[in-house]
């Protein structure tokens, strides 16, 4: 009885290890009328200055989304006031109905975020895009 009680533990806790699966934490902000067209302020809280984690850029569109590309200038602050300001361009795929999708953007890659405490992230479109229902930001441990 004692063995089996042993093996059910080890069981119960290898599960818990292996379903214990990377953080991920994703913020999204809906835009005003369907358009994108202001900037949307995304924070992000690192505790973790060890794991290197990828920076995603997503959005939700519909069958009013008519460009090829959007082009958005990505504004990021770090807990110690280091800013970087740099252009990225969305290439979003067009829709073969009028059902609402999601797309998802690899910003960064292997990052390690070295400071502790809040980074601040904002994303401006260099012009509106009709057909844009939210904008989000996703840190995903690697």
């Amino acid at each position: 009885m004692g063995r089996m009680i042993v093996l059910i533990a080890s069981l119960i806790t290898l599960m818990m290890v292996g379903c214990g699966g990377s953080e991920r934490t994703v913020e999204m902000h809906d835009t005003e009328a369907k358009t994108w067209s202001q900037s949307e302020k995304f924070r992000y809280e690192n505790s973790d200055t060890l794991h290197r984690r990828k920076i995603l850029i997503t959005v939700r569109y519909d069958g009013e989304y008519v460009e090829k590309e959007v082009p958005v200038t990505i504004l990021t602050v770090s807990p110690d006031s280091m800013v970087l300001e740099e252009s990225f361009t969305l290439r979003i795929p067009q829709l073969a109905d009028m059902r609402p999708d999601e797309h998802t953007f690899v910003y960064r890659n292997n990052v390690l975020l070295k400071r502790k405490g809040t980074y601040h992230f904002r994303l401006t479109p260099e012009k509106p895009a009709k057909g844009i229902a939210a904008v989000g930001i996703i840190v995903d441990e690697l």
